[in-house]
């Protein structure tokens, strides 16, 4: 008489074999100081586990920046827009920039220095 066991595939038994179907979800906020900083961020999903969404910031000088994304089967990619001084429009491995040029004001900040604390005046 013959008898057999059943063989166990240990690889297969070590393994968590739960599969998680993806929840779709959606959120957001937008924030300010008052003062003409404001901040925002959205972001969804949808059954397929495809993520959409956008954050980014608009300071009191007018300067900006918007962060678009998907991420999905495809890897993530972004397209950037901004007004940010020292961006120039490019195509970054799955990013693109799309730079507008900056408000004056943000401009003639960057120029004209800010006195610290430090400074010492003193008259002659």
């Amino acid at each position: 008489m013959v008898t057999t066991a059943p063989v166990i595939d240990k690889y297969r038994a070590d393994q968590d074999t739960t599969l998680e179907v993806p929840r779709p979800f959606d959120f957001g906020f937008e924030f300010g100081d008052g003062q003409g900083m404001v901040q925002h961020r959205r972001e969804s999903s949808d059954i397929n586990g495809v993520v959409k969404g956008s954050y980014g910031y608009t300071n009191s000088n007018g300067l900006y920046r918007k962060v678009e994304y998907t991420a999905g089967a495809d890897g993530y990619k972004a397209v950037i827009k901004s007004n940010e001084p020292g961006l120039s429009n490019q195509n970054s491995a799955d990013a693109t920039f799309l730079v507008e040029p900056p408000p004056p004001g943000a401009i003639l900040q960057q120029i004209v220095p800010v006195p610290s604390a430090e400074t010492v005046v003193t008259e002659m």
